[in-house]
């Protein structure tokens, strides 16, 4: 299919994003942008963007009531370089209200449904574009992730989602969430189009580093995985995980306390550094969503002192990890994304918090922790509903983990 024929299809599907409420604010110039491409010797191809991204003189409004009716004045950066590369914003995707939860059920525009199974949830908060790729509305889309919001939803609608080393892509034009953690990520159908969009929207001083790691890891003859012990799933999915694995050289690994520290730090991070963006609008937060007030109400009440424990205890466990990996070998870590399928739209309704707990767990907050590039490749499948397996890896490795994806995909592993 070439790229003119990805526009047609993604304007022969507007009947199905009705359905599933993907993409919530269309393009109206697409055409205009395309004939202006036509006219240079660069190939357009469709691309969705999420609603906290700004994309000039389109409606972003990060969900929320208070900026309902807001007119992103200038693009992004991301968006800048993608338009560069001969990008055309299809439209503009749905998300959780300020990318704060992993269900985009609190959002202006309703909540976002799964193309697997209408019914559920398409995870968050980039469930607008995982369900826009999942539907083969557009074979690629950026999303934002912090604690999992983009491997969330792509394990959950069974499409490639990555989260790239921190720092690495620019946030300028992107609506903060938690700025220590925070990335712009790619969801896409096949890992080419996940490579090709990161490679035009990443630093290029940071992917001459990731090269350069490349060349060097590649020339290992057989690759070793860690399996953190400290994953959740339940039983069905981690049967299926471990048979999907079995072929691969790999090592349960234990790590101390990950799961009490991640409970213990992880949201001090994220809550006081949310909370500091949304203050100025204090007078505001009636306005928001019960589950997002609720997050930032706990924000207010972690100290100073506390922030700084949390980023030192953040520092000793990157060390930790390291040394790991070289005590044992180890080239990569493995798991599920997802500890479980996607839920029910009406068993998450009123329940949010609930479920972002079970979803938001270590398997994904432990790389966003400590700002390393994160996978999630669409690999298990329990009751015909999807979950994603992840890998992980150290910082700027970011190409070395698509390589590795695309060579498990070639050899059918997963």
């Amino acid at each position: 299919m070439n790229n003119i024929d990805l526009f047609k299809k993604a304007l022969e599907k507007k009947d199905l994003n009705k359905e599933i409420n993907a993409i919530i604010y269309w393009n109206e110039k697409i055409f205009d942008e395309i004939e202006r491409y036509l006219k240079t010797d660069m190939m357009p191809f469709p691309v969705a963007i999420k609603d906290i991204i700004d994309v000039a003189n389109m409606r972003i409004t990060m969900g929320s009531r208070l900026f309902q009716d807001r007119i992103a004045e200038k693009d992004a950066e991301v968006v800048r370089r993608l338009k560069e590369w001969g990008g055309v914003v299809i439209g503009i995707t749905n998300t959780h209200e300020f990318a704060s939860g992993v269900t985009t059920t609190s959002s202006i525009y309703g909540p976002t449904r799964n193309p697997v199974d209408k019914r559920r949830i398409a995870g968050g908060s980039s469930g607008g574009s995982a369900a826009a790729v999942a539907a083969d509305i557009v074979p690629v889309a950026l999303g934002t992730d912090t604690a999992g919001s983009v491997r969330i939803p792509a394990s959950l609608t069974g499409v490639y989602g990555f989260r790239p080393t921190h720092g690495v892509i620019s946030l300028e034009g992107v609506f903060p969430l938690a700025s220590s953690l925070d990335t712009v990520g790619v969801l896409a159908k096949d890992l080419y189009w996940l490579e090709y969009v990161f490679k035009i929207i990443v630093c290029e001083k940071d992917l001459h580093v990731m090269r350069r790691i490349l060349r060097k890891k590649i020339r290992k003859e057989k690759l070793r995985f860690g399996v953190p012990r400290w994953f959740r799933a339940i039983d069905e999915v981690m049967n299926e995980f471990y048979n999907k694995i079995s072929k691969l050289d790999y090592e349960e690994i234990s790590m101390e306390d990950v799961d009490k520290k991640l409970l213990k730090y992880f949201p001090i991070i994220r809550l006081s550094e949310a909370t500091n963006v949304h203050i100025k609008y204090r007078d505001k937060w009636s306005l928001y969503f019960p589950d997002v007030q609720r997050l930032l109400m706990k924000g207010l009440e972690i100290k100073a002192y506390e922030y700084v424990e949390a980023s030192k205890i953040r520092d000793e466990m990157y060390m930790e990890m390291r040394r790991l990996m070289k005590r044992h070998k180890i080239d990569l870590w493995i798991l599920p994304t997802t500890p479980v399928y996607a839920p029910l739209i009406e068993d998450v309704l009123g329940r949010e918090d609930v479920i972002r707990d079970v979803l938001a767990s270590p398997n994904v907050t432990y790389p966003s922790f400590l700002r390393l590039p994160a996978i999630s490749t669409p690999s298990i499948t329990v009751g015909n509903l999807p979950i994603g397996i992840e890998i992980f890896g150290d910082k700027y490795e970011d190409l070395f983990i698509i390589y590795v994806s695309k060579t498990l995909k070639e050899e059918k592993i997963f």
